[in-house]
């Protein structure tokens, strides 16, 4: 399961039909709260795309309630944005993919995490 956390309806249909069609079960949404509970649902997700720009609670707001959860703080996150570098504070250090992405670097940063995240086990 990947989570799509963004704001612009086209971009996160776009995200859903792509991942969908590489095989990945999908959960999107605009809403930073509504991903966090989601977050919480078994099957647990393996990544959560993640937009800076969000209405409501920005990307990094996301970020940091996330990290502070102990249960959440394991599930990888990818940052999809087009912000700049000066815009990202506050994400330490997560991948980060531009807008507009690239199919193929998408497919990498997701397998480069996923892969992580198996060898690490599950948090306990």
């Amino acid at each position: 399961m990947v989570v799509v956390l963004e704001d612009n309806a086209d971009t996160r249909a776009a995200l859903s039909e792509t991942l969908s069609r590489e095989g990945y079960d999908v959960f999107a949404t605009a809403d930073g709260i509504e991903a966090l509970d989601r977050l919480k649902i078994v099957p647990r997700p393996c990544v959560v795309l993640l937009d800076l720009h969000l209405a409501g609670m920005s990307g990094a707001d996301f970020y940091r309630r996330q990290q502070s959860d102990p249960a959440l703080a394991s599930i990888p996150v990818i940052a999809v944005t087009a912000a700049p570098p000066d815009q990202r504070a506050g994400l330490g250090a997560i991948p980060v993919i531009r807008k507009p992405f690239d199919l193929d670097e998408l497919r990498f940063a997701i397998d480069r995490v996923t892969s992580r995240e198996k060898k690490a086990g599950p948090a306990s």
